[in-house]
């Protein structure tokens, strides 16, 4: 083997080890929802390439409003699905979407896109 397909090699195998700790093992955003007016639980959620943030703290038993606002035109994301909720919306491109619901459990929930490509996480408090 000579020495460029070495460094080939050694190039390829540390992006790929980059790759592997930024989807998988970096540290998620974790962002506690803000009480408003009536004790509702809100948070803004921006779709592009993915949610941000990702993981959000609810307080359990506290009605929760979850405010998408998809800023990209894939196909991925144009809906976005809470199976432990019963709930999903469609997320038009530009506008914002509230998804409203009460957590009536405290645990950790995911939520995704209609792929599950995009994913994110509830964590509920009691």
């Amino acid at each position: 083997m000579t020495s460029s397909q070495i460094l080939v090699t050694l190039g390829g195998l540390a992006l790929s080890v980059f790759v592997a700790w930024f989807f998988w093992f970096a540290p998620k955003q974790r962002v506690h929802a803000a009480v408003g007016l009536g004790g509702v639980q809100e948070v803004a959620i921006t779709v592009k390439g993915g949610y941000s943030p990702d993981v959000i703290v609810l307080r359990c038993g506290q009605p929760a409003r979850l405010n998408f606002t998809r800023q990209e035109s894939g196909m991925c994301s144009e809906q976005v699905v809470f199976p432990a909720f019963g709930k999903n919306a469609h997320l038009p491109e530009g506008k914002t979407v509230a998804v409203e619901f009460t957590p009536e459990e405290a645990g950790e929930f995911d939520f995704h896109c209609q792929m599950n490509m995009l994913r994110g996480k509830l964590i509920v408090e009691g």
